[in-house]
């Protein structure tokens, strides 16, 4: 959601300063941080504060949590922070504010304990999340697109999505890989993609016209697009900064975002810079901190507008 990344990256206020300061002048005399990171270990003591004492109401804690761990993985990755030190720092902060009579969850996670090539685990992850916003666009689409339409962005996010499923799992699950202890996790959420791209995706409408089927061995659909999509790409990718980082369900989640890593062509790979604004710009500095394409934050922003024109009808 764009507006819980907005929060998590905006800068501390007074109202949170005192309580935080003495938090962590704590965890500095344990040297369990380091002071060039200051700024982003007082967000961290912000965003738990928020969770922790139900400050935060605007989602589930759920999603609040997928999108907390998303947002300290980037950041993470982004300052090349160590990742021991700030393992420590949050389950200290933690800690401290369950001791003071808050609720306990959100307990720290790290992708990279549990999967094998965490970005694109992350970036699979989001895309089933968002599942149904895929869906609406695709299926009401049948007329040639403008490569910069949200069809054919959605279209190229469904392509490249498929790459990476079939590459991971040639990687990781084909043959006799997936029972090795490592790979079962990282092979679970592979099956979980499988399932609820095909079920809730591909199989719905026309949309098998529109994007690869993962039983075949086509590597992208092109429908309704321009064939020849490098130029977009690298129009996209001007002025950018550099990347972040290289089962089966009954009914798919809502959320948003992804984010790919170096080398996947991805329409989401970098950061616009403000001298060089491209399309859907007012977005694309969050969007690219945390994972979410800017054509999809826009669907986000349009889908509120629809729903409360709909509430007061």
């Amino acid at each position: 959601m764009v507006t819980a990344y907005e929060e998590f990256n905006s800068d501390v206020i007074d109202e949170y300063s005192s309580t935080i300061e003495s938090l962590m002048s704590v965890l500095k005399s344990w040297g369990w941080y380091e002071e060039k990171h200051k700024d982003i270990y007082k967000k961290l003591t912000r965003n738990l504060l928020l969770l922790l004492n139900k400050k935060y109401m605007k989602m589930n804690k759920e999603d609040y949590c997928r999108f907390l761990y998303q947002w300290v993985y980037h950041t993470q990755k982004k300052y090349d922070i160590n990742e021991y030190y700030i393992s420590v720092f949050y389950q200290a902060v933690h800690a401290s504010i369950i001791s003071a009579g808050a609720s306990n969850y959100c307990p720290y996670y790290s992708y990279d304990k549990d999967y094998e090539n965490s970005i694109n685990i992350i970036k699979l992850q989001n895309f089933h999340h968002n599942i149904n916003t895929i869906r609406d666009i695709l299926i009401k689409k049948s007329a040639s697109q403008d490569r910069n339409s949200q069809y054919c962005y959605a279209q190229r996010y469904a392509n490249e999505c498929v790459k990476i499923y079939r590459n991971m799992y040639d990687e990781f699950c084909a043959g006799d890989k997936s029972s090795i202890l490592k790979n079962q996790k990282t092979c679970s959420e592979l099956s979980t993609f499988n399932n609820i791209y095909t079920t809730f995706l591909f199989n719905q409408g026309d949309i098998n016209k529109k994007i690869p089927d993962l039983a075949s061995e086509e590597n992208e659909k092109l429908f309704g697009c321009p064939a020849d999509e490098s130029t977009a790409l690298q129009e996209w990718k001007q002025g950018s900064g550099p990347a972040l980082g290289k089962g089966t369900l009954s009914s798919p989640g809502q959320g948003m975002g992804t984010v790919a890593g170096p080398g996947q062509g991805s329409i989401s790979d970098g950061v616009e810079q403000s001298d060089n604004p491209k399309p859907f710009n007012t977005t694309s500095v969050v969007s690219a901190m945390a994972g979410i394409p800017p054509f999809l934050a826009l669907i986000y922003k349009v889908y509120i507008f629809l729903h409360k024109t709909i509430k007061n009808t």
